[in-house]
């Protein structure tokens, strides 16, 4: 199924996104604005799934301490930032600081926004506040995290340690294309925020800059040019064609959080600012996954008697069938869910729209994660090429056969010894692995506490000695 360029532009006017000045051209401040706007993927975090209205926040970003819910950023005067200035706008999204002092959490990327230059910032509160609709309510759930996380104050020592002052300086040795690419890449597009792995705070760590990094349920994969587990193999038209449309054949289809991207900002942004994107993205520092990738797949010929079973009820070339079928066969599962499109032999179409799974990321990743919720979820996307579209099994397939079918296609097609249990699948569905701060948060927090309570007992008794040895001396 396809929706024509033309379909695509509508759907951005519906959503007040109007089509974008030229990349560089600031004649036009609120112009300029919308394209940074989207360049920064605002509307994507800030505007409620199914029919939300734009900018008006609901959206439940997904974090291991818990949902974080984005807020209205609509001109509205009591639920939104109509009441801001422009200089508390810029210290909102640079400083991660909004009026009053309250604390915004780096799920809204104001380290990566920091870097923004004073142009842009000032351009997109205009657009912000000129040409969106303002609308007068809040979101109807508010972000409630977990105790010591849902205490905004501590969020001023993270910044302290980890959050760059404002201001953008091009790394040193580039042109001026891959400049370009560097600040939409850093600044506006916050690549790092998902693409960077992170430490034991949760910070991003910058050695590993664009190496890799879990997204809860879901990886963002190692894009740098490493060879072996980056995308060092891919040319420069390839990663604008990803970019651009969310797949490039032969190297990988965006989903999840990546699709979202792809659908809110990098389609609408100009072929010569992906370009730049993509000539900077081959400048960066290698980093070797260990995770991203695995040797050469030994593709396991397959024939359609493969997947002939005798515990099999129910038309396998069926996938409704599944949900009444509780087979943890993943041959049969596959051949019911999945070799209609990607083939008996997993080797998809010859034209690419249906990917070979040998050469599909998820597939050959040693994590499993996007392999199981792109079986669970599915992808929607709407791109620059039109709309692309895979079912999602979560209502068909529990959590021991969506194990199986990952196994299966996994091992056959992407050269693994084993696949995912069904408690990886579970936890994997629920958010993945809890972090390092989150397993270790209570001790942490009673370690935190007693600190203070030492310090407190530390001055106190050295003012009492200063006083004594004053009483002395008088």
């Amino acid at each position: 199924m396809a929706l024509p360029r033309t379909g695509l532009a509508a759907a951005a006017v519906a959503l007040g996104l109007a089509a974008p000045a030229l990349a560089q051209d600031s004649a036009d401040p609120v112009a300029h604005g919308a394209y940074v706007a989207r360049a920064a993927d605002c509307v994507a975090c800030h505007t409620a799934p199914s029919g939300g209205a734009p900018f008006a926040g609901g959206y439940a970003i997904a974090s291991p301490m818990g949902p974080i819910i984005a807020t209205n950023i609509t001109p509205s005067e009591e639920f939104g930032i109509g009441g801001w200035s422009e200089a508390e706008f810029a210290r909102a999204i640079r400083e991660g600081v909004a009026p009053g002092g309250r604390h915004l959490y780096p799920a809204m990327p104001y380290p990566s926004y920091a870097k923004m230059t004073d142009e842009d910032v000032s351009a997109l509160y205009a657009y912000l506040m000129q040409e969106v609709a303002p609308v007068d309510a809040a979101p109807a759930e508010k972000t409630d995290l977990p105790f010591p996380f849902g205490q905004r104050a501590l969020m001023a020592g993270w910044n302290l340690l980890f959050s760059p002052d404002p201001g953008w300086t091009a790394p040193a040795g580039l042109s001026e294309t891959e400049a370009r690419g560097a600040y939409l890449a850093d600044a506006l597009a916050h690549c790092s925020t998902c693409h960077t792995p992170r430490g034991l705070l949760m910070n991003e760590t910058a050695g590993d800059y664009l190496g890799g990094g879990s997204l809860g349920s879901w990886r963002a994969p190692n894009i740098t040019p490493d060879t072996a587990t980056g995308i060092g193999a891919w040319s420069q038209e390839e990663i604008v064609s990803y970019l651009a449309t969310g797949s490039a054949a032969g190297r990988g289809s965006a989903a999840g959080p990546m699709a979202e991207a792809v659908e809110h900002s990098l389609s609408h942004l100009e072929n010569a600012d992906l370009a730049a994107i993509a000539a900077y993205l081959k400048t960066v520092p290698p980093v070797r996954s260990a995770v991203d990738s695995r040797a050469a797949p030994q593709v396991q010929p397959v024939a359609l008697s493969d997947y002939e079973s005798a515990g099999w009820v129910g038309n396998p070339d069926h996938a409704a069938a599944l949900a009444q079928h509780g087979t943890t066969d993943g041959a049969v599962l596959y051949n019911a869910a999945c070799a209609a499109c990607h083939g008996v032999d997993g080797r998809g179409s010859a034209d690419g729209h249906f990917p070979d799974l040998a050469h599909a990321a998820p597939v050959t990743s040693k994590d499993p994660s996007n392999l199981v919720m792109v079986i669970a979820e599915g992808i929607s996307r709407h791109a620059a090429d039109g709309y692309t579209v895979m079912p999602g099994f979560a209502r068909d397939l529990d959590n021991a056969q969506i194990a199986s079918l990952a196994s299966y296609v996994s091992e056959t097609f992407g050269g693994a010894k084993t696949g995912p249990s069904a408690g990886d699948v579970a936890q994997i569905r629920v958010g993945g692995a809890a972090p390092w701060i989150l397993r270790n948060a209570a001790w942490l927090t009673w370690a935190g506490i007693a600190a203070a309570v030492l310090v407190l007992l530390v001055l106190i008794a050295l003012v009492r000695l200063l006083r004594q040895d004053g009483r002395r001396a008088a």
